[in-house]
């Protein structure tokens, strides 16, 4: 049985540019995430995730609805949920993937390569992230 987890990445776009990081088992280009762990929501593993790859702190930001009571605390919505079939030399299992766009709150760059998001095609990366990067370009104007 193909083993199934829930990721959370963020997209951080500042003057034109994409930040990204090089993975280190696939060996392509990616936005910062990884696996939501025990106990945590999708939005607390994306902005611990950004910050252990970066050193970048973030907070997702994206369209509400305004829906709230005293049990209830409406989050951004995702720029898009995917799932992706992940294949390390090892493992292959499946992620279901919600990016967010984020915005830089704090913080010092440790670890990353800011990338002009009219060079994405030309990045060692996969498809999906190329169209999320673009995707992420045509949306952050309109929060």
């Amino acid at each position: 049985m193909v083993r199934k987890c829930i990721v959370a990445s963020g997209v951080l776009l500042k003057e034109g540019k994409v930040l990204l990081i090089r993975h280190k088992k696939l060996g392509v280009y990616l936005y910062p995430g990884g696996h939501v762990e025990k106990d945590e929501t999708p939005v607390e593993a994306v902005i611990r995730e950004f910050e252990e790859e970066t050193g970048l702190r973030v907070e997702p930001i994206g369209p509400m609805h305004g829906i709230s009571d005293e049990n209830v605390v409406e989050r951004p919505l995702p720029l898009v949920v995917l799932e992706e079939v992940v294949k390390y030399p090892d493992d292959v299992h499946i992620h279901f993937d919600l990016v967010y766009l984020v915005r830089e709150i704090g913080g010092y760059l440790k670890e990353g390569v800011w990338i002009d998001v009219s060079e994405i095609d030309n990045v060692e990366t996969y498809p999906n992230v190329r169209e999320v990067v673009k995707l992420a370009a045509r949306t952050i104007n309109s929060i």
